[in-house]
């Protein structure tokens, strides 16, 4: 390992970006579109994020390696603070969704791409499994709690207050790693570029799956929040009570199952549970507010609880994959054709929406039908038994 473990830390830095992300990042486009905004103005803060992740990563990669651990969790909430200050710009139309878009794609890459080089370090013998799904029950918990109070404050006193109370807390935060965490540098290994990122192809089918799976991501955390915003009658204290009692109910089940998916047919697991996943997009499709209180809530419990179960599977999977080949290097890779294509597509989406007109929610049911197809493609990654054998083209 290049870096000693260190899981208290990597917890505490979890648990307050967690906060955080339930308090700003997760509002942002419901706050965006009761502002005025369409689903093409939130296609462009999504596809502009990507981009700009992408030249995060560049960046961590060179401060990583020579700044201390503490300076790089330092930045992470100084890139937070960073996307509070760009979001007081919302009034100015298309140029402060670019804005946002690009504060919110450098504090995305430098937290994402931070606590997956710190969880890679945590990785034990085949524990991946268990630890992934104790990180995810933790995060939970922390995310739902900033939920909450980001749906209060945004209906009680507006987004002043909400932004106020993200900077105390990042501010707090950062003064507290400072003092906490370690001089030594994050890690050592060789540099990723963006042309080989992209041109890597290898024997696990990791190439399509980690160029669809940033665009999933993102319907999952923008488009389908949307769309709970609508059944929510665009209240922000009901959406987050809706995500937190789906969550509540999601995690008695979760923690039945963290513990033990380590030890049954990895491939089984893994392939029942990309049918489940594409199971929940046919299921957001069919979501209406007409339905039945109790039908409701059943079909969104299907949706948090299959979407779950897919993630569980597909980042043991995917931590496997990494922790017994090139490690950090793997994890950019993902992250750098993620983000990218995500960036084009959800770009080119948004020009695409405008010049149909078709900006309003009703565009999602053909995303969503779209998406239950494309989820499929999960399918053609495996975890074989031989290292990486990965070649540039």
């Amino acid at each position: 390992m290049d870096h000693p473990r260190q899981p208290i830390l990597f917890y505490q830095f979890l648990g307050s970006h967690s906060l955080l992300i339930g308090l700003l990042p997760f509002y942002l486009p419901v706050y965006l579109w009761q502002a005025g905004f369409n689903l093409a103005h939130v296609s462009l803060l999504i596809g502009v994020s990507g981009l700009s992740f992408c030249f995060a990563l560049s960046l961590w990669q060179s401060l990583s390696r020579v700044w201390s651990l503490k300076k790089v969790l330092c930045l992470t909430f100084g890139l937070e603070f960073l996307l509070i200050i760009c979001t007081l710009l919302i009034g100015y139309g298309t140029l402060a969704i670019i804005v946002i878009a690009i504060a919110n794609g450098l504090y995305n890459g430098f937290f994402w791409t931070t606590q997956r080089a710190l969880f890679l370090q945590l990785l034990g013998n085949n524990d991946t499994g268990k630890r992934y799904g104790n990180f995810q029950i933790f995060v939970t918990v922390f995310l739902k709690i900033g939920i909450l109070i980001g749906g209060w404050l945004l209906d009680a006193g507006g987004l002043p207050w909400l932004l106020a109370l993200s900077a105390l807390a990042g501010m707090a935060s950062s003064a507290w790693f400072y003092q906490k965490a370690s001089n030594s540098p994050l890690h050592h290994h060789p540099t990723v570029s963006f042309k080989s990122a992209l041109g890597y192809k290898d024997t696990h089918g990791s190439r399509p799956v980690f160029i669809a799976d940033g665009f999933f991501l993102f319907l999952e955390s923008h488009y389908w929040t949307l769309s709970l915003f609508m059944l929510a009658n665009e209240n922000f204290a009901t959406l987050g009570f809706i995500v937190v009692v789906l969550a509540v109910v999601f995690a008695v089940l979760f923690y039945l199952i963290k513990n033990t998916i380590d030890s049954f047919a990895v491939s089984l697991v893994f392939r029942v549970s990309v049918f489940l996943y594409a199971i929940s997009w046919l299921a957001r499709a069919l979501v209406s507010d007409e339905m039945a209180t109790q039908t409701l809530m059943v079909v969104l419990l299907i949706v948090t609880f299959f979407s779950s179960f897919f993630r569980l599977a597909f980042n043991k999977r995917f931590f496997d994959i990494a922790q017994s080949g090139s490690g950090i290097g793997y994890l950019l890779i993902k992250s750098y054709q993620s983000q990218f294509f995500l960036g084009i597509g959800f770009t080119a989406m948004a020009l695409v929406l405008w010049l149909l007109d078709s900006t309003t929610l009703s565009a999602l049911f053909p995303v969503y039908c779209l998406a239950a197809v494309g989820s499929l493609v999960y399918l053609r990654y495996r975890k074989t038994p031989d290292a990486l054998t990965a070649r540039s083209v």
